[in-house]
């Protein structure tokens, strides 16, 4: 019985040495883990958590937020640059040089490029377009022009006062990575198989641009905010949404849309090969 426990042991370490010797074995797998240790690290970056800071002897303190997870979504970013590199390098070797020459899928290229290029440039362009009422405030020191019409790219947002909300605006840069970096490579490594790396890395960059879109339009006073300026008096802004934020909510529409076409791809091609079986298990069982 002992023996028996020890065979079983040794038969389940040397299956997982097994599965970890194919993981690092499979490019796609490889470019798959990146892309998703990127975008959890950079999420880790934003992310702010309430920390208590104060003296617990003498009872005083306050609730502050703070990014506690700052070190370790930084530490990630590193595993996530050697597993793409790790993963082209050894994509173009076991790449032959006859399927150099087959043709890969252009529509899964094309899309990642262009969606990923514009969601990239979305973060310039503006998401916040806002309009007041009273550009010319009167005080004791004379009469102010504070402008009539302001626009908030993405990049602003990321320097602004609010942290959390501008901050998550990097994972609109993830997302376009994995558009523009991580999709083609796949699609050129795995040329015409339709697989599920792919329709995954599809999924991850349209919830990294998705994410940032809902939270902005969560936390934005959309269309008439009145507001008090203290001394000022008070003002009326109109606030609606910029091209900047359109664009990248169509990016995130797209790419989602790419990994469930691809998704039910896959999944039809796994049924025709099932049923392709189970017809010729019939046809056996019929002969003999």
């Amino acid at each position: 019985m002992v023996q028996n426990c020890v065979l079983k042991i040794n038969i389940g370490s040397s299956s997982i040495d097994l599965v970890r010797m194919q993981i690092f074995k499979n490019p796609s797998i490889l470019i798959c883990s990146s892309a998703f240790l990127l975008a959890l690290g950079t999420y880790l970056c934003t992310i702010e958590v309430p920390v208590w800071i104060g003296d617990p002897a003498m009872e005083w303190g306050e609730y502050e937020l703070m990014r506690a997870y700052l070190p370790f979504g930084f530490f990630l970013l590193i595993p996530a640059l050697l597993f793409l590199i790790y993963g082209i390098v050894l994509g173009v070797r076991k790449l032959p040089a006859a399927q150099l020459r087959t043709a890969f899928s252009r529509v899964s290229l094309i899309v990642g490029l262009t969606l990923g290029l514009l969601a990239l440039t979305s973060s310039f362009l503006p998401w916040v377009i806002a309009e007041r009422t009273e550009p010319f405030i009167e005080t004791r020191a004379g009469t102010f022009n504070v402008g009539q019409y302001h626009a908030l790219t993405g990049v602003n947002l990321m320097t602004g006062i609010n942290n959390m909300e501008g901050d998550v605006i990097s994972l609109v840069f993830v997302g376009a990575i994995i558009g523009i970096l991580h999709i083609p490579l796949l699609t050129f490594l795995e040329r015409e198989r339709t697989n599920a790396m792919r329709a995954f890395l599809f999924l991850l960059g349209g919830i990294c641009i998705i994410c940032p879109v809902a939270l902005i339009y969560a936390h934005r006073i959309w269309w008439i905010s009145l507001r008090v300026d203290g001394a000022l008096g008070f003002s009326v802004t109109f606030e609606s949404p910029g091209i900047g934020f359109l664009i990248a909510t169509s990016c995130a529409i797209g790419l989602i849309a790419s990994g469930l076409i691809t998704t039910i791809k896959l999944a039809r091609q796994r049924m025709h090969a099932c049923n392709k079986v189970l017809l010729s298990f019939m046809v056996e069982e019929e002969k003999g």
